[in-house]
Order: structure tokens, then sequence, then C-alpha cells
């Protein structure tokens, strides 16, 4: 109980932690380039080297893989992330939509009515956000990638459409998407996604408690950091 009720009380603080750093930076939609504040260092990476490093405000490598080895921060106009340290990821901005590549890590993110989609691409499952029901100014949610899963949430300020490979499912504050790739070896099968010889299944579960494995391209919902216990991935994130 009491392990619950700091996970809920961290997850609040970094709701505020984001407001606050919303209302000073501003969403703006006038589409000015993309920057990056890097509290430490950010990594450039290619081909699994570091290529070069910076540690000042810059305009964002749109498409780059990069790591924060200390918090950063990244302004969109109409998005504004906060990165975990260690999180290895790639961010491209277009017209339409945001394209956010997540490796293994913690992305925060916020977003309003008039923010582009949000198209995640993780090792084991991709989704895209859609339609929001706001009870708030901004919607504040994040995408986790930890072995073989990604965990897609909403912290809180309403509730967001999700679509999947299962289809469009509505995550409301303090729950989560989970995306599970649980491979196993195929040779020559037909009809099925295959990744470097393993069919790509995932699981699906509603709550903590029920959890089935099911066809390739279920999701699993379930109950995120608003104090609904412990999933098996160890939980949502608590704060940034």
């Amino acid at each position: 109980m009491i392990l619950k009720r700091k996970k809920t009380l961290m997850l609040k603080l970094f709701a505020v932690l984001l407001s606050l750093a919303m209302t000073t930076a501003g969403f703006s939609t006038n589409g000015g380039p993309a920057r990056i504040i890097p509290s430490g260092t950010v990594s450039v990476i290619q081909d699994g080297q570091v290529v070069s490093q910076f540690s000042q405000e810059t305009p964002l490598p749109e498409g780059s893989l990069l790591r924060c080895e200390d918090k950063c921060t990244i302004n969109l106009g109409d998005t504004y992330m906060v990165v975990d340290p260690g999180t290895e990821f790639s961010i491209t901005p277009g017209s339409e939509s945001t394209a956010l590549y997540v490796k293994f890590g913690t992305v925060y993110y916020s977003i309003n009515e008039l923010s582009r989609p949000i198209q995640i691409t993780t090792p084991s499952g991709d989704a895209t956000t859609g339609d929001l029901t706001m009870t708030d100014s901004e919607l504040r949610g994040y995408v986790r990638v930890s072995g073989n899963e990604t965990e897609i949430g909403v912290i809180g300020g309403g509730t967001m459409m999700l679509a999947t490979a299962s289809g469009d499912m509505a995550v409301t504050p303090g729950n989560a998407v989970t995306i599970a790739a649980l491979g196993t070896t195929e040779t020559g099968a037909a009809g099925g996604d295959t990744d470097g010889g393993l069919t790509r299944n995932q699981k699906i579960g509603i709550g903590v408690a029920t959890v089935a494995v099911l066809a390739a391209g279920a999701i699993a919902l379930s109950s995120g950091g608003g104090g609904g216990g412990s999933s098996s991935s160890g939980g949502s994130p608590a704060a940034p």
C-alpha cells in the first residue's frame, strides 16, 4: 500500500513539473524548428558508436539516434517531451505527424488537441496517438521500452486514443497499453509476421492479474502508474 501511494505521488509530482515546463516553453503551431535542451551531454549514435556529443541547447538533430546521458527536453512547438537519462531515441517531425523511435528507455510527452499525432516505433511494436478527450490544457503521458516490452501510458490530462495492430484503444489516465514481442522460432512459416526468424506474437491482459497469450497482433491493456499496482514488467514509470 505504501509503495502504491509513493508511485501515485511521484506520478502527480511529474505531472506538475511537466505542466510547469510547458507553461514556460509554451505550445505553438508556428512550425518553428524543433529544439533539444540537455541537462548534461547528448550523444549522437551511428552504427552503435558515439560519433559526436553536445551539451548546449541546439536545433534537434532530426532522425539521428540520440542518447541523453542526463535528462533532456525537446520542444517541437506543438509537442513537448522529457527524456530519461540513458534513453536512446530519435525524433523526426513532419508536417502531418511526429515520428518517435524509442530503442530503450523512457520518453514523457505533453500534447494537446492541436498537436500532430505521434507515430511511435519501438523494437517490440508500433502505435500512433489519435483523438484526445481533454480534461486539462495538455495530456501527459509516456513511452517506455524495456526488454521486449513497450508501454504507452497516460499520466493525466485526458483520455487518448491509440491506434495499434489490434485497432484503436482508449487509454485513460493512470492506464497504459503494453505491446510485448513474444517470439518463437519459425522456419518458413506461412502467413506469420517474422522478424529475424522470430514470429512476432503479443499478449493481451486487462488489469494486472489477468494476462493471456493470444495470436500475433494482440495488445496488452494493463493498469498503469495511477496506484493500480505493479505489473509483471515492473510497473509504470513514476517520475523523470
